[in-house]
């Protein structure tokens, strides 16, 4: 497998990127801490990142806020007649929520309009435990470290927005959606800023496409090259919404080290 233009290093349960070329040679300093095949990082390779509120967290699934703890359309306020809607809005994968209180396995947060309401606690991951992170390239799944684990039916698309649990060896297990986490190379993730920033809104894009608002989609696509005008993700959204480069050639995609366009490789073959 072609490696990818990332490599990143883990500190306890956080994964810190290495951006650049300068990754492959930093990746070598790693030192294993002897607890579960963690990496530690090198003494000049760390970055300090602020305290993290102990109340922060990400949405990583899809959710509506609700009014009341129930899945119910309709509840009935305390000092309320009448009944109403109990969906208040709909929260993204990715989105950083404040949690004010939990309730068996449902929490209440605040959203960042400060808006506060009810989501399954299965919902929600401590800004503490995880990072945002995504893939440029095509990744391949597989069911447990080990390469003779790859599973050929699935792999993650480029602008998948990852939520990264730990590391151990080549892998890293991440959170990509619905369902349980899941494993995939080390050198296939990217947790640098502008890279999740656009994976966003690669993941907002494709949730329009898929309710039916294309026009939408192309909106968030104009917005992505209006901010990130030479990520990769670029043309792998434009790529999705069915436009062509002027000259009728393949659309743009991600550049391997030589510029040229990479495409997909397969899970790598054991010995």
């Amino acid at each position: 497998m072609m490696p990818g233009p990332w490599h990143a290093c883990r500190t306890g349960v956080r994964l810190t990127a290495l951006a650049g070329l300068a990754a492959a040679s930093l990746l070598s300093g790693c030192n294993r801490d002897g607890h579960g095949g963690k990496l530690a990082l090198p003494t000049d390779g760390g970055v300090v990142e602020p305290p993290v509120d102990p109340a922060a967290r990400f949405v990583i699934v899809l959710s509506t806020l609700r009014r009341e703890p129930t899945e119910q359309a309709r509840v009935k306020p305390e000092g309320s007649k009448a009944a109403v809607a109990n969906a208040l809005t709909l929260l993204h994968r990715g989105e950083r929520v404040s949690l004010v209180e939990r309730r068996d396995d449902w929490s209440r947060v605040r959203a960042s309009d400060g808006e506060e309401g009810w989501l399954k606690s299965a919902a929600l991951a401590p800004v503490s435990e995880v990072q945002e992170g995504t893939v440029l390239l095509v990744a391949w799944v597989f069911d447990r470290p080990d390469l003779l684990a790859a599973n050929a039916r699935r792999k993650l698309d480029p602008g998948t927005l990852l939520f990264i649990r730990k590391t151990k060896d080549l892998f890293t297990e991440v959170d990509a959606g619905p369902g349980p986490s899941t494993w995939i190379l080390t050198d296939r993730v990217t947790t640098q800023p502008g890279d999740v920033a656009a994976a966003k809104l690669v993941e907002k894009a494709r949730f329009l496409v898929r309710n039916d608002r294309p026009a939408e989609a192309r909106e968030l696509l104009a917005l992505l090259r209006s901010r990130s005008p030479d990520s990769p993700l670029v043309g792998v959204l434009a790529a999705e919404l069915g436009e062509t480069p002027p000259d009728g050639g393949p659309p743009e995609g991600p550049a391997g080290p030589t510029g040229e366009a990479t495409s997909p490789s397969g899970p790598p073959r054991s010995p």
